[in-house]
């Protein structure tokens, strides 16, 4: 037996010298550069021996390995309805610009393309890095709608860079381009909502009050700094976005139960505001039967001394245009014009369209010239792909948000999830209104549609959006699948 061993003992040693000089012999045949040194844990050798490995992977391996993981992370759905979704709206536009050639179809081109190089950059980073910055995300859009509200406070221009447009102060004019910050504010605030809300405990009202304070003051310094300029519509953006956020992060429902009643009560008042404008317009008409806009005639006159300093007289008329259209135009020829056509654009539409290129509304001036390329888009666009077409519109927002909602299911962390809900919550406010106002179900706010309505700032911010939820997808596509978040417990 003890020759045995000692012979088994040689044997191996033996075979162990024969394996390293052959494959000593072979690494002697590779240039050196290809060579490299082996941790004893990588060579399988005890500790304090090594040798050399096998090559290298060639760099062109290296980021195959990358592109390919890269690939296997991306919601390719995602992108494939975003692309569907920008390229139809760059037709609708040019079909409604056909007319005069106003060529915004090629300067949204340029958005979609800018808009595209932003989507890729963002989702390639890891949003848990973006989430180290949020505060300092949040500053910047801030900072950027300051000088804009403190204009619109003063009601002066700062020349041609902050100036007053259809008696709004909304945009930064650059000269070859202009900026819209409340866009990118939207995204700042989601940003920094969604870290401190992952960051903070959430419960019950009374044990996490602090929080809900600090997470409804940093909606609504934007909130109001957008609301002076005056843009009614982007402002209100922040109020479903604050609240679904603090639902999802799992606050109590008491709160939204008492948040619901005081709506109520705005609500309340807001009507006895827009009953004591409605006899000023109804006097005025009466005793001036020859004037086919009466709303436009009185307009400012009883924002002056209205107790109910909160809204302007053209934001009144779009309340009063949606809710008593015969009371605030009853000729049809004033403010509740532009709705009018937009129906009728729809309900000339029928089915199946007139076909792309052949609608009338738009082109021929029906739909506002200012508003047919962005805000009353959709209407434009259901007069030439009839109802078919703009179901299949509908049907892929939907889809489009249901990979949103499913993504912040995936999210392996708190912050993922609030990030992806939020900005579902972002762009699903603004189909929904848009649509809404284009069929005559909701007032007219000038909410324009993701990814088809015209404008650099909001196309742009629409991308930032999505990129982040394509970000979360990417950097936790492994985290929660299947029994949902780990963070709010969302399933999809």
């Amino acid at each position: 037996m003890l020759w045995s061993a000692a012979t088994e003992g040689r044997l191996s040693a033996y075979r162990r010298f024969r394996g390293s000089y052959a494959y000593a012999r072979r690494l002697s045949r590779k240039p050196f550069r290809e060579v490299r040194l082996a941790t004893p844990a990588q060579s399988g050798l005890p500790k304090g021996m090594s040798h050399l490995l096998e090559d290298e992977r060639s760099s062109a391996a290296i980021w195959w390995d990358k592109f390919a993981n890269f690939a296997w992370r991306t919601d390719w759905t995602q992108v494939v309805v975003i692309a569907l979704l920008s390229s139809l709206g760059v037709v609708a536009i040019h079909s409604a610009g056909i007319a005069k050639d106003t060529g915004f179809y090629r300067s949204q081109m340029v958005f979609i393309a800018l808009g595209w190089v932003a989507y890729w950059a963002v989702s390639s980073v890891d949003y848990r890095l973006i989430q180290i910055h949020a505060r300092r995300i949040y500053l910047v859009g801030v900072s950027l709608l300051l000088p804009i509200a403190l204009c619109a406070i003063l009601k002066a221009d700062l020349g041609s860079f902050i100036r007053s447009i259809n008696g709004a102060r909304r945009w930064m004019d650059f000269g070859p381009f202009s900026l819209q910050p409340s866009e990118f504010a939207k995204v700042g605030a989601l940003v920094f909502l969604a870290a401190l809300l992952s960051r903070l405990p959430i419960g019950s009202f009374r044990a996490t009050w602090l929080t809900v304070v600090k997470a409804l003051g940093a909606a609504a310094v934007p909130f109001v700094l957008i609301f002076v300029q005056p843009d009614l519509g982007s402002a209100l953006i922040y109020l479903p976005l604050s609240f679904i956020l603090l639902y999802v992060a799992g606050l109590t429902s008491r709160f939204f139960v008492v948040a619901g009643v005081s709506a109520l009560v705005l609500g309340g008042i807001l009507a006895l505001d827009l009953r004591e404008y409605s006899k000023g317009v109804v006097e005025y008409s009466e005793s001036h039967p020859e004037d086919r806009d009466p709303a436009r005639a009185v307009r400012g006159n009883h924002e002056k001394n209205a107790w109910f300093f909160l809204l302007k007289d053209y934001q009144r008329e779009r309340i009063m245009s949606f809710v008593a259209p015969q009371v605030i135009d009853p000729r049809g020829l004033g403010v509740t014009w532009n709705v009018r056509q937009a129906v009728i654009a729809v309900g000339r539409g029928g089915v199946s369209g007139q076909g792309i290129g052949n609608g009338t509304q738009a082109r021929f001036g029906y739909l506002p010239e200012a508003a047919a390329h962005n805000d009353f888009l959709f209407s434009g666009m259901a007069e030439e792909i009839g109802l078919t077409g703009g179901l299949l519109v509908i049907g892929a927002f939907a889809l489009l948000f249901w990979r949103v909602v499913r993504t912040a299911s995936m999210a392996a962390d708190r912050f993922g999830a609030l990030l992806a809900i939020g900005a579902a919550v972002v762009l699903g406010t603004h189909v929904v209104i848009n649509i809404g106002m284009n069929i005559d179900l909701m007032p007219v706010t000038g909410v324009p549609l993701p990814f088809l309505s015209y404008g650099g700032s909001f196309v742009l911010s629409c991308f930032l959006l999505l990129g982040l939820v394509q970000s979360v997808h990417r950097h936790s596509a492994d985290g929660g699948e299947g029994g949902g978040s780990p963070a709010t417990g969302l399933t999809a």
